[in-house]
């Protein structure tokens, strides 16, 4: 026995590398190769403009993919393709790499996509990180949350600039397996599934909705508010910001969670310091003012006045408090100081000065400036929190609004110091899960669809917010998406909605398009015109929540074609109200 194992070991010796590597799936070591006839190693191919992508012998049984930078071009990847008939949460994309003379950047690379031809589900580049220089062989590694979508993973090698670069041995890992022995799992699609079965897993799931009027519509929602009464963070979504059926739905279940189940905040996509000058003149100043000044234009609806004159008189009642999420710049420091107050401490009055100092000087400044004035505010931020807290002075409320201010201006210190850039997504999440912190909060959280869902749609940041919540509070956050298949909506023109501080954006009027793709909207029409759906009951009845399908997810401004996103809308919420036509909100200021 003991010289048949001395031979096998020989054995493994003697037999070149390049036939165990066979075995494998995929050619990640770049091993598959003739460097006499070959240009490139099997499966390996070129994006960008450098001519000199390839692979190279380094020695006897050792394969490396190489880029040159050329004066012609700006950048080149050797790139590797993969079918994404995996399922896991997270892919982890690891490889060594070799730089001489580097000028600009280099290091791994990772896109995902899915069946959209325009728009990638996530991306990954080490290109921030601006690796320059020379430098022996290292081991790097890119990671990436892993959509449910994804049906083509990119790995690559990449140089921008000036240099030269070798890459190897790359290895890919779903949720920490090696994807070259994970069994592969088919794709399920919308297109192709039994039909039958769909409608009737869908009529089984589902509960209709009456919205004929105020009363039948309220007793219509009584299972749906009884399955939310623990939850501790609620999501109402939307596919537009512009649909009026959406915020009758909206305030009549933020209205019953606040006065049956104890809800006492709700939180709106919107800037986080706006709200606050809100909350403070409401009682003396008018809704139309407030809401005019305050409020994205794309809020400035009769709709949203509803709710606000609700909220307006029964806060103090029900001690509910409203809240923003997005990001604080233009009365960020009036807030602050508002609260704040009068002090006699020179220290403090000295940090205040110097911080609205470098507000004043970002409100002036040029693109080259912004970004050091803007590292000053986060600066003077951290040493105002820093300083209350070392005298046990931060009160709660000065401690929400420093942290809302230091979320608003992180980037800035990320690019700085060439760490992750944080997405819208991530920074609503931050704020929603800090005011979570307090369980005594049962909040509501009025965002788009594509925020509030439990997984990534597109570009490793739009489903995020929702993505990040879910894996902190699990079952404690409950998204419920809303969804219409035809009608009108409203929108505005505003390319960038935070763009400015001027919300005066005229609110226009149009309908949704018609397509001729199948969408997940058509297959709930089938089953009626307005329903509930409970989507743990549907995964249940359909045995998977993997089944992809195209939804439209229409923002602020007008539907284009891009505007349709494959999903598999089982698992991005957990709950859905299907509306077949809606109409678009109304302007208060027509």
């Amino acid at each position: 026995m003991r010289n048949i194992k001395i031979i096998f070991i020989s054995f493994i010796f003697l037999v070149p590398h390049s036939v165990f590597y066979a075995q494998s799936k995929y050619n990640l070591g770049f091993d598959n190769f003739n460097s006499e006839i070959q240009g490139m190693p099997n499966g390996w191919f070129k994006w960008g403009n450098f001519k000199e992508v390839t692979g190279e012998r380094l020695g006897e049984d050792n394969y490396v993919g190489k880029v040159v930078s050329d004066s012609d071009g700006k950048f080149g990847c050797i790139t590797y393709k993969i079918p994404a008939n995996y399922i896991g949460d997270t892919i982890t994309l690891t490889g060594r790499i070799k730089y001489e003379n580097v000028k600009d950047y280099v290091g791994l690379l990772m896109r995902i996509d899915g069946a959209s031809k325009t728009k990638a589900l996530a991306f990954e580049s080490m290109q921030k990180l601006r690796i320059k220089g020379t430098n022996d062989w290292k081991e790097y590694s890119i990671k990436l949350p892993y959509p449910t979508g994804a049906e083509t993973i990119f790995v690559g090698g990449i140089l921008g600039g000036n240099g030269t670069a070798w890459f190897d041995d790359f290895k890919i890992e779903i949720d920490g397996k090696d994807i070259q022995y994970m069994k592969e799992t088919p794709k399920l699609s919308l297109k192709n599934y039994d039909v039958e079965k769909l409608n009737s897993a869908i009529f089984q799931s589902s509960q209709s909705i009456d919205l004929s009027s105020n009363d039948s519509l309220f007793s219509s929602l009584d299972i749906l508010i009884s399955k939310l009464g623990d939850v501790q963070i609620v999501a109402l979504g939307e596919s537009t910001h512009g649909t009026s059926e959406y915020y009758l739905l909206r305030e009549m279940i933020t209205r019953r969670l606040i006065q049956e189940k104890g809800y006492n905040m709700v939180v709106l996509e919107n800037p986080y310091d706006d709200i606050e000058l809100l909350n403070r003149d409401l009682q003396t100043n008018s809704l139309d003012n407030l809401i005019k000044e305050h409020l994205f234009s794309i809020y400035q609806t009769k709709e949203m006045k509803s709710f606000l004159q609700w909220y307006k008189e029964n806060r103090s009642e029900f001690k509910i408090q409203f809240k923003g999420c997005d990001d604080s710049y233009w009365v960020f420091y009036e807030v602050l100081a508002e609260n704040i107050g009068d002090n006699k401490d020179r220290k403090l009055d000295k940090l205040m000065t110097k911080l609205k100092a470098n507000v004043d000087k970002r409100s002036k400044a040029n693109l080259k400036n912004e970004q050091k004035y803007n590292i000053g505010i986060y600066n003077s931020i951290v040493s105002i929190e820093n300083y209350l807290r070392s005298l046990n002075k931060l009160s709660g409320t000065v401690e929400e609004i420093l942290f809302n201010g230091k979320n608003t201006y992180v980037n800035y210190v990320n690019i700085k110091n060439k760490n992750q850039i944080q997405s819208r997504d991530e920074i609503i999440a931050e704020r929603i899960s800090y005011l979570a912190k307090n369980k005594k909060n049962k909040i509501i959280v009025w965002a788009h669809n594509a925020h509030i869902s439990n997984e990534i749609i597109v570009d490793n940041e739009i489903g995020l917010m929702g993505l990040n919540l879910k894996k902190e509070f699990g079952n404690n956050y409950h998204s419920i998406g809303l969804t219409t298949l035809k009608g009108s909506y409203s929108y505005i023109d505003e390319k960038f909605i935070n763009g400015d501080h001027n919300y005066n954006d005229e609110l226009k009027n149009t309908f949704i398009q018609p397509t001729e793709i199948l969408l997940w909207e058509n297959s709930f029409a089938v089953n009626g015109n307005a329903f509930y759906l409970d989507l743990s009951v549907l995964k249940n009845e359909l045995k998977t929540d993997n089944i992809i399908g195209p939804v439209k997810l229409i923002g602020y401004g007008k539907e284009t074609e891009e505007d349709i996103y494959w999903m598999p809308i089982v698992k991005n919420f957990d709950s859905l109200i299907f509306i077949e036509n809606t109409s678009s909100s109304k302007s208060i200021f027509d």
